[in-house]
């Protein structure tokens, strides 16, 4: 195993799709293929005993999809590896937005997009395993969503809070806009950055907005510009708030 080398495991039910897609990555000189299965129920094991930078998933197998594995890892709450989907089918492209999948590439595979995707991850993403999730945090800063009505971008920095209203989360933005996405908040909540606090079960703040904390109505107070917005906190989540802002005051004067 060249640990220079990104390590790679790929799980596809069809052998001549795995054996093609394997030939393709080791072509590039930029990777190595550690693991292969065709057996979808043998994918979660693979990927815990070789801890792969990426995995390559097939969506469509028989008996578990791709998406079923994914979700079993997280069960596991196991490292993750960088998820690339591969599949013939351009339907999923929404539903993968969801797993935050690092890409997604239709059969067949295109050799050179299959080198930029591998290209990307030595630019922007190559890091221990152990850093690997709040690497992914503080680089995403635009993040990708299946909206109401599409696919919907959605940029960190404009975003001064987020509330829940069921199963959907409501992006409230600096500009007045406001975006629906199918996402639980708390789902939400792990693909953001540090400067982001959730005062409770149905709202996420932008600390960088966050102007005072209203401790008679128990609320935060953010304000961009003109516009004012409030967010209840609870007040065993102020005494956490207050360290979380505390923390990253630090962090920025040790910089």
């Amino acid at each position: 195993m060249n640990t220079n080398l990104i390590q790679t495991v790929i799980i596809e039910d069809e052998p001549k799709a795995l054996e093609l897609l394997s030939g393709l990555i080791e072509a590039t000189g930029m990777a190595e293929v550690v693991a292969t299965t065709t057996d979808p129920f043998q994918a979660t094991d693979l990927l815990t005993r070789y801890e792969p930078d990426m995995v390559f998933l097939d969506i469509r197998m028989p008996g578990m999809s791709g998406f079923d594995i994914l979700n079993e890892m997280k069960n596991l709450n196991t490292a993750m590896p960088h998820v690339v989907f591969t599949t013939a089918h351009d339907e999923y492209a929404i539903k993968a937005f969801d797993y935050a999948a690092f890409d997604y590439l239709l059969k067949p595979i295109d050799p050179d997009r299959l080198r930029e995707t591998l290209t990307r991850f030595c630019v922007n993403n190559r890091k221990d395993t152990a850093e690997r999730p709040q690497a992914l945090i503080e680089n995403n800063k635009v993040l990708i969503f299946r909206g109401v009505t599409g696919v919907t971008f959605i940029d960190t920095d404009d975003v001064i809070c987020i509330t829940a209203d069921g199963n959907y989360s409501i992006f409230h933005f600096i500009t007045g806009r406001v975006e629906t996405v199918t996402s639980l908040i708390g789902t939400v909540e792990m693909l953001l950055g540090r400067h982001f606090f959730r005062t409770g079960r149905s709202c996420i703040i932008n600390t960088a907005f966050l102007v005072r904390i209203d401790m008679k109505q128990l609320q935060c107070v953010l304000i961009k510009g003109e516009k004012e917005f409030r967010c209840d906190i609870s007040r065993e989540k102020v005494r956490q708030l207050m360290e979380h802002i505390k923390g990253r005051i630090a962090e920025s004067q040790n910089l």
